[in-house]
């Protein structure tokens, strides 16, 4: 294994320093591999965040999830880019408007799992993705895109990535493999994650950019809700905790729907799955 992302997301009322400590002390009694630790603080100041700064350390930010309190404006993230401007840590961003998103929520209410499609659509990623692009090339600041489903966005991250090399980006398998109809299956709310799944259009489009070597990695963005989390809250679709499990079926459910028939390369899917990692999460 090459190691894993570990998302430490700072608890009110408490330093995002003890919450770090206390995920290292268990997973150094667990987990013999890698760990590469983003940080999202929420309430602590970039003077809070440096100190913890170094090998395998990087930020996540959020342009949505405002009702969790993850939310940061484009602005936000351009000040702690400025103010890290000395230590660059890269930053992690998953992109989505906020403000796109509250309007066509407004539009669609959610009483069947494809609103989620409908709630949360491509624009949204696109209008992110370019915002926090600029950003990075404006400072020449390293940016890592965070589980792409749109290939309007993936084409601006090529792009960009000719004006400043620091920019990287990932997929995530369950928008290679699934489609905006499996939401209209049985017991769709099991399958509700964000970024939603996107029309088999823009599926079959983001599998050739995959062929094209487009996305630096792929990660599963694993959720490890089960189907009773999921099934607590069907009839109130709001409240399913968005997210599906993938961790364990990453590597072969890339290698049996692409690498088997021949679409892309075994190397391919090694480097996106170890060699690449290893090198963006500096372990």
């Amino acid at each position: 294994m090459a190691g894993i992302g570990a998302f430490v997301t700072q608890q009110q009322g408490r330093p995002l320093a003890t919450h770090l400590d206390q995920m290292r002390e268990a997973a150094a009694k667990a987990f013999p591999y890698p760990i590469c630790w983003h940080l999202t603080p929420v309430t602590d100041t970039v003077e809070d965040v440096i100190p913890l700064l170094g090998k395998g350390i990087d930020l996540k930010f959020y342009t949505t999830y405002r009702e969790a309190g993850l939310y940061r404006s484009y602005d936000e993230i351009e000040r702690w880019m400025k103010d890290l401007s000395s230590h660059k840590p890269r930053i992690l961003v998953h992109c989505e408007d906020d403000a796109c998103i509250r309007e066509h929520s407004a539009q669609h209410p959610f009483r069947h799992p494809i609103d989620h499609a409908r709630r949360r659509p491509e624009l949204a990623e696109l209008i992110a993705v370019e915002r926090v692009l600029d950003l990075a090339i404006k400072h020449q600041y390293p940016v890592h895109i965070v589980h792409v489903s749109s290939p309007k966005s993936a084409l601006l991250i090529r792009e960009a990535k000719a004006h400043f090399d620091g920019i990287s980006c990932e997929t995530a398998p369950h928008y290679l493999l699934h489609n905006e109809e499996d939401l209209l299956a049985p017991h769709a709310h099991r399958l509700l994650c964000t970024p939603p799944f996107r029309s088999e259009q823009s599926r079959g489009l983001m599998v050739e950019l995959l062929q094209d070597g487009v996305f630096d990695i792929l990660a599963s963005d694993h959720c490890a809700f089960t189907s009773i989390d999921k099934d607590r809250y069907q009839d109130d679709l709001s409240k399913v905790p968005n997210g599906i499990p993938g961790v364990e079926t990453l590597f072969t459910s890339i290698y049996q729907a692409f690498v088997q028939p021949g679409k892309i390369k075994y190397q391919q899917l090694e480097d996106m799955t170890r060699n690449r990692v290893l090198e963006l999460m500096n372990l």
